[in-house]
């Protein structure tokens, strides 16, 4: 009798693995066929779930932002001023400040493998920070895309800080800074309303 598989939870516990093999060894110094035995799986089987490895490592981003979003979400529930939020959401990266490093060095670097045309063409990485964005707009109530870019923003500059190791910055005190300084905006747009 064949074995019934569940497709979408095993992509998924095959992209769960592909996470650290990407950061130790790097988007470029990866071949599929390496991929393939470090999981414990033939090429094939790759090639039935992913089309080539560009491919999966663009349903492995997904799949990151879908869990960063779920964990982020859990993180902040049952806190309500933006600057609380913020600072929970500071706590929840700072305590993944690691593996938020990994991914972004990851993202930079599977970005300098590809055509800048090709990129700007597929809209990858646009479509990964629209999902970042409407998440971040949901979770902190915050109404204007503009803000949420701010936000968006902040948080990859702090990451980038701490990729190049700065460790004087706390990323739960610069982002209750941050909701702080938006409110302050936001009642200053009321009065003038």
């Amino acid at each position: 009798m064949p074995k019934i598989v569940d497709v979408e939870q095993y992509k998924k516990e095959l992209l769960d693995k592909c996470f650290d093999l990407f950061t130790e060894k790097g988007y470029a110094a990866l071949t599929t066929r390496e991929l393939a035995q470090e999981l414990g799986v033939s090429t094939g089987t790759l090639y039935h779930y992913f089309a080539n490895k560009a491919d999966l490592f663009e349903q492995l981003v997904e799949h990151i932002c879908q869990q960063d979003v779920l964990m982020a979400k859990a993180k902040i529930e049952g806190v309500d001023t933006l600057p609380a939020k913020l600072g929970a959401l500071g706590e929840f990266l700072s305590s993944h400040d690691d593996k938020c490093i990994k991914q972004l060095f990851l993202w930079i670097e599977y970005s300098q493998q590809q055509d800048a045309e090709e990129l700007k063409v597929s809209r990858f990485f646009e479509k990964v920070d629209e999902k970042y964005l409407q998440a971040l707009m949901e979770i902190m109530n915050i109404q204007d895309r503009s803000l949420a870019w701010i936000v968006l923003n902040f948080i990859n500059g702090i990451m980038l800080e701490k990729m190049w190791g700065n460790d004087k910055i706390s990323i739960p005190e610069q982002m209750r800074l941050l909701g702080e300084i938006i409110n302050t905006y936001i009642e200053h747009q009321h009065c003038r309303n």
